[in-house]
């Protein structure tokens, strides 16, 4: 995975170097991209950003939200192009049973560790421990997930059969998960969730992913993963996914953004690319979007 994020950084450095207009773009091919998401604030954030970079490359782009499982029985029967939350291997269930008609085409984000975790303060430090009578009493016995056909509800459903622990594990959505923790963090009360970063829980509050020694919750990263065919007739959005890798501190950064000033996902990537002109030009400046070329990169 290492490999994968240093040869898309190596590909970005090159693409700085590329005067606007060098070549022709690839052809536009069909016209208009539909892009399924889930609910989580992460998914929403790279959705919006590709979506914004997409029209500006010439294309219509249509957002939809969908389950999990829903979004690759869309992108498998060809009912929609793009999925970018696609966490594996925590989703691989989905992926192997719609891989024939599926393609991995790029890392949208990354590293995404993900697991059970507890506030720092609570002093859990694995997976292991939960056996023990006395550490599941003080969690009540459950568990606080999200979605139940999320990846990592997967994960979570997985490390208690593996683990044999004596837990519920609650499913509920992303805002109740992390109402939750939010709650109990204030009043320094114990509790474990499912999750993940990049996640604005991660970067304000003290959160500690309990090992596993067992290898259920291993290296991870979202992909953008498009419908078969996507390649031949969206040549110019297969260009530019493939170069558009967003690291988590991108990702995170417009998580603080929606949590501290109350904006919308949509107005996160918004900010992010009003800030960072030097990134959107990286991405598109030999797409045909008549970008201008910052100044500090002449």
């Amino acid at each position: 995975m290492r490999k994968t994020l240093l040869a898309v950084a190596a590909l970005l450095t090159m693409l700085a170097a590329i005067p606007a207009g060098a070549a022709e773009p690839p052809a536009l091919g069909k016209k208009k991209i539909i892009w399924t998401h889930g609910p989580w604030a992460s998914g929403l954030v790279v959705t919006y950003m590709g979506k914004f970079l997409l029209e500006k490359a010439g294309y219509e782009v249509e957002m939809k939200l969908l389950d999990t499982g829903l979004a690759y029985q869309a992108i498998g029967t060809g009912q929609a192009e793009i999925w970018s939350s696609a966490y594996l291997p925590g989703q691989d269930s989905y992926l192997n049973k719609h891989g024939d008609n599926l393609d991995i085409l790029s890392v949208s984000y990354g590293p995404v560790p993900g697991g059970l975790a507890v506030p720092g303060y609570v002093a859990v430090n694995s997976i292991e421990e939960l056996k023990k009578p006395d550490v599941r009493k003080m969690f009540g016995g459950k568990i606080i997930g999200i979605d139940a056909g999320s990846g990592v509800m997967a994960q979570a459903k997985k490390a208690i059969e593996q683990y044999g622990l004596d837990f519920e594990l609650v499913a509920s959505s992303g805002t109740a998960k992390d109402a939750a923790f939010k709650a109990a963090y204030d009043k320094k009360e114990p509790i474990i969730i499912t999750s993940w970063c990049p996640h604005y829980l991660c970067a304000l509050y003290s959160v500690k992913f309990l090992s596993d020694n067992k290898g259920i919750y291993k290296d991870s990263q979202d992909y953008h993963i498009v419908r078969k065919g996507f390649r031949t007739d969206f040549p110019r959005a297969t260009t530019l996914l493939a170069r558009y890798t967003l690291t988590s501190e991108k990702v995170s950064q417009m998580l603080v953004w929606m949590e501290n000033d109350k904006i919308s996902a949509e107005q996160a990537a918004k900010r992010l690319m009003d800030q960072q002109p030097e990134l959107v030009w990286y991405l598109l400046n030999d797409l045909g979007a008549g970008l201008t070329q910052p100044s500090n990169l002449k």
